[in-house]
């Protein structure tokens, strides 16, 4: 029924070449691959949406290029993981556009096409869904309709592009069963792309294996499942998969004998400090000699960084990998989730956007990246002697501990003695590091390897005593009670506190606060001078008292647009426009143009107007443009013409395009960029600075202010703060690693 004879796939360039397989009636034909590898470019090449780059596929031995639209229509049917967002269609009427290519120029379905899609209802058990919205009822449930839409369409041959993402266990098991009684019992064609192996071994007749640029075996589960081939297909150990069931293995740590040269830092909550840690140990073992290098596997912040290869990450592992002395490496953040809303966000894997996903949905996708992350980590770690692992909240939120890939999870992945950190400004220190333990399982809790008190204020003999209590109670050692400093870090946005109300300063910048407000560290080099505060605002009335108005990235532009305008920051900054700069950085830029279009839905859709203070216009496109950049400015005009032909560096990362290419664009005081780390490059902080202070008559002197080195002397001092303050002898010892003297 399907044939393909030297078939070559791809986009713009081939990805994978000579591909040669058969699927005869009632056979079960899977795709198995990693991600990335071609499954679903093969399938939408069979399904005509994409163009073949060269060889044949047949369908019934005709080839597809000579079938017309209807006669494909009748002989093909297609079911896939995409969530279709029809407007106010019932399942009824979902199931029923399958018929459309059996009626007439007016698309009128016959009482025989009704009996059809009833029919096809009752087969995937769906008959209760019929009058349902479809945009209302479960991943799993939609997945039936489409499936019963596939049946509706009576082909011969049905073609299913990784059917069971995002269903349950129950939902897919149903959804499998039916498409084996579909080719066993009515011989249908099956062609299928799978993630789960063992379902693969379950149900398919033949596998075809793909890694990425060629078909590399085609055989039965018998064929594939032997020896190491699945293991060396995806990447992982021998023992990591049972050949047997088809099942992927954890390898779990032993109680006490750990991975050596690795340390995973966890947390009673979200800020108790990571991080902080983290930044500090990767600077410490750097001063001992050790190569060292941040790792989390899953980072969810809106603060982004754009690596040399044109990859995305968090920025929090930049910061720790600049503390470590190395260069930032996407495989330091495999998996980065930036909220795109208050239930979902964009899901970006080894630094590309997978897609956009409900946080329901994540969780129970997120196991199958499993393979990514251990990748990333084992590259990691052929690269330097000691890994420092940031965990993500608290290990003992027990209501997402089911498939844990970033705390305990992550750690018995790769078998890492663990550090808990509490937080005692918050209060309640004790409470914190004790409940958190008693949560844990016991396997969980022999990881822990010693405690740490971080933000201590006062005298630390005071702390004492009930440092011996819990000691005694959870056989942990506290091995450091780290005191309240003032060492400054990038931090990630959703726990900053530099958004809190500073005091007004020579210079005052004010920030506007967007509700998805990203990359606001942009700004982090002036909140380093003397004579400046930044002001992060969300009332527009303070823009009164500024001396400069900087609009800052945003995860939704178009949404934070609208907020800008009804919550009377508009009116404001137009009006501020005509007396001092306005700058917008990446979406703060968008908005200052004449209006912005999202075509393909890439956030609400539709086209807003922007404030109309820069003459350009954007458009959201599919693709993200994510790269590093460099070089100089042209010449500027109005109130920063300073900052003619200085030299900046910084990346960009957006899906809007604008009309406006110039590195920086201005019109009369309003400026507009896509490069973030504008202001971090030699002196055009300084310059700004200057230039605002003059406008007021007042004489400032600013020298160019080195912000590269200001940071490493930050990494410097909480490393300093770090070793008086811990046990590094201990340290050393639960890393596997010499402790000596450090040289001068």
């Amino acid at each position: 029924m399907i044939q393909t004879k030297k078939l070559d796939v791809g986009y713009k360039d081939i990805l994978i070449s000579n591909i040669n397989f058969t699927v005869a009636p009632g056979q079960i034909v899977t795709i198995i691959g990693p991600n990335g590898s071609g499954k679903s470019t093969v399938l939408k090449t069979i399904l005509k949406q994409l163009e073949k780059k060269g060889g044949s596929i047949s369908i019934c031995e005709k080839e597809i290029d000579s079938l017309k639209e209807k006669e494909y229509a009748k002989q093909v049917s297609m079911v896939t993981s995409q969530r279709l967002q029809p407007e106010r269609m019932t399942c009824e009427e979902m199931v029923a556009t399958a018929r459309y290519p059996y009626t007439g120029r007016l698309g009128i379905l016959s009482e025989n096409d009704w009996q059809v899609v009833y029919r096809a209802l009752e087969q995937v058990n769906a008959t209760s869904l019929s009058d349902k919205d479809f945009n209302e009822i479960s991943d799993g449930e939609r997945q039936r309709i489409m499936l019963a839409r596939a049946i509706a369409q009576d082909t011969e041959i049905i073609v299913l592009d990784e059917p069971t993402s995002y269903l349950d266990m129950h939902y897919k098991l149903d959804l499998l069963k039916i498409i084996h009684r579909l080719a066993k019992q009515e011989g249908k064609t099956i062609l299928m792309s799978l993630h789960e192996l063992d379902l693969v071994k379950s149900i398919a007749d033949t596998i075809v294996c793909v890694n990425g640029k060629e078909v590399v075996k085609v055989g039965t589960s018998e064929d594939v499942y032997k020896g190491s081939f699945i293991q060396n297909l995806y990447g992982i150990e021998d023992d990591e998969f049972e050949t047997h069931t088809g099942r992927m293995k954890l390898k779990l740590a032993e109680k006490t004998a750990f991975s050596k040269h690795v340390i995973m830092v966890q947390g009673t909550m979200s800020s108790a400090g990571k991080s902080f840690i983290v930044a500090g140990l990767c600077r410490l073992f750097k001063q001992y000699g050790y190569k060292v290098a941040p790792f989390k596997s899953q980072n969810m912040a809106l603060n982004s960084y754009i690596t040399k290869e044109g990859k995305e990450m968090g920025r929090a592992q930049v910061m720790q990998a600049e503390a470590a002395g190395i260069e930032a490496d996407v495989c330091m953040n495999p998996i980065l989730l930036k909220p795109t809303s208050d239930v979902g966000s964009q899901v970006i894997v080894n630094g590309e956007v997978l897609e956009n996903m409900p946080a329901k949905s994540y969780f129970q996708y997120k196991t199958q990246l499993i393979p990514e992350i251990l990748k990333a980590y084992h590259k990691l770690e052929e690269m330097v002697d000691i890994i420092v692992i940031e965990g993500a909240g608290s290990p003992a939120e027990i209501n997402l501990k089911q498939n844990d890939i970033v705390n305990m999870g992550m750690a018995q992945m790769v078998n890492a003695p663990v550090l808990l950190v509490a937080d005692i400004d918050r209060g309640g220190v004790f409470a914190q590091l004790y409940g958190t333990v008693e949560l844990l399982e016991e396997q969980e809790r022999n990881r822990i390897q010693g405690l740490i008190i971080n933000k201590f204020r006062g005298d630390k003999s005071i702390l004492d005593p009930g440092i011996e209590m819990l000691e005694e109670k959870v056989h942990i050692p506290v091995i450091g009670t780290i005191p309240y400093s003032h060492v400054s870090l990038d931090e990630e946005d959703s726990v900053t506190t530099r958004f809190d109300q500073k005091e007004e300063n020579v210079i005052n910048l004010g920030v506007v606060r967007f509700p998805r407000i990203s990359n606001f560290t942009d700004f982090a080099i002036f909140e380093q001078m003397d004579h400046v505060s930044v002001h992060y605002m969300s009332n527009p009335h303070k823009i009164d008292k500024m001396d400069c108005v900087l609009l800052p990235g945003s995860k939704n532009t178009i949404a934070d647009l609208k907020w800008l305008k009804e919550s009377g920051f508009e009116v404001n900054i137009k009006r501020a426009s005509k007396n001092i700069p306005v700058i917008g950085i990446c979406g703060g830029y968008q908005m200052l143009g004449n209006q912005i279009q999202d075509p393909y839905s890439v956030e609400e859709g539709g086209y807003i107007e922007g404030l109309g203070l820069l003459d350009i216009n954007t458009v959201l496109e599919k693709e993200k443009i994510t790269k590093q950049v460099e070089g100089s400015f042209p010449k500027v005009e109005g109130p920063l013409a300073c900052l003619s032909n200085q030299i900046y560096r910084g990346y960009e990362i957006h899906m809007g395009n604008s009309t406006g290419k110039e590195p920086l664009i201005n019109q009369g005081n309003v400026y507009g960029s896509y490069v973030h780390g504008l202001f971090d490059a030699g002196n055009i902080a300084s310059l700004i600075v200057q230039t605002l202070a003059k406008r007021k008559g007042i004489s400032l002197e600013e020298k160019e202010f080195d912000y590269q080195a200001w940071k490493e002397s930050q990494y410097d001092l909480l490393a300093q703060i770090l070793e008086e303050n811990m046990d590094v002898k201990k340290l050393f010892e639960i890393v596997g690693v010499e402790w000596h003297e450090k040289e001068n």
